[in-house]
C-alpha cells in the first residue's frame, strides 16, 4: 500500500495539471487510502475536476468531498437566470432530445429530472448543467428508459472493456440479466471502477449497472 505522504503528493501533482484549478485552492488529506479534499472554489466545474483528478490515482480507496462552491458577489447569478441559460443550452445541443429534461433551481442548486433513452445523453445534460455559471450543486434525478432491446449482449460489453487502455479485463467479471449488468472483480483506482461503469452504460440495451468492482490498494509503486 502506498504511504499517506506518497499518495498525497501524487494527488497534489495531479491537481496541478487540471487547467481550471489553482493548486492552492484544494487541500489534500490522506489516511489509509481515504482522501479528503478541502477548499473553496468559485465554480462547480472546478470541484468536479478536482474529484476526477483524485479518482485517477491508484491507491485511492475513497474520497471525502469537503470542497465548497462559494460564488463571489460580482459573479452572482439569479436562479431565474441559471434556469433560463440551462434550458437554452439543452435546446441548442443536438444530443439530448428536446423537452425530456426538467430543471428545478433553488439558491444555485439544480435538480434535473426526466427520462432519457441513453446514459450518454444523461451525462451530457448533467455536464451542461455543471458548467453553467452560478450553479453550486447538481442533483441527478434523470432516469433511463428501456427501448427495443430485451437482452444486453454480454460479448459486446466484454469486447469494449478489452479495447480500453485502462483495464486488465481478466480482473473484471461481467454478468447480464435482461437490461441489467453487474460488474465485479478488482481494479486499481476509483477512476477505473467508474470508467468500467460508464462503458457498461454505453452498451446497447443497458438500463442499469450494478458496480461491485473493488479498488485494490496493494499496488506496486516506485519511490
Amino acid at each position: 500500500m502506498k504511504s499517506n505522504d506518497i499518495l498525497q503528493r501524487e494527488i497534489q501533482e495531479a491537481l496541478k495539471f487540471e487547467p481550471l484549478l489553482h493548486a492552492a485552492e484544494i487541500g489534500v488529506i490522506v489516511k489509509e487510502g481515504v482522501v479528503t479534499l478541502t477548499g473553496n472554489v468559485d465554480m462547480l466545474v472546478k470541484k468536479t475536476e478536482a474529484l476526477h483528478a483524485a479518482k485517477k490515482i491508484k491507491g485511492v480507496a475513497a474520497i471525502v468531498d469537503e470542497i465548497q462552491v462559494i460564488l463571489e458577489k460580482t459573479s452572482y447569478t439569479t436562479d431565474q437566470e441559471i434556469a433560463t441559460q440551462i434550458v437554452t443550452k439543452l435546446k441548442e445541443n443536438q444530443v439530448v432530445p428536446q423537452n425530456t429534461v426538467d430543471i428545478i433551481v433553488e439558491k444555485g442548486c439544480v435538480t434535473a429530472e426526466g427520462i432519457l433513452p441513453w446514459n450518454f445523453q444523461r451525462e451530457l445534460a448533467l455536464e451542461l448543467i455543471r458548467n453553467q455559471k452560478g450553479v453550486r450543486e447538481v442533483t441527478n434525478n434523470i432516469k433511463l428508459k428501456r427501448e427495443v432491446f430485451d437482452q444486453v449482449e454480454k460479448e459486446l460489453l466484454e469486447k469494449a472493456l478489452q479495447r480500453h487502455w485502462a483495464f486488465d479485463t481478466d480482473e473484471i467479471d461481467v454478468e447480464v440479466a435482461g437490461a441489467t449488468v453487474q460488474l465485479s472483480g478488482i481494479v486499481g483506482s476509483i477512476f477505473q471502477k467508474e470508467e468500467a461503469e460508464r462503458i457498461a452504460y454505453k452498451t446497447t440495451g443497458v438500463i442499469k449497472v450494478i458496480n461491485h468492482l473493488k479498488v485494490n490498494l496493494e499496488q506496486p509503486y516506485l519511490c
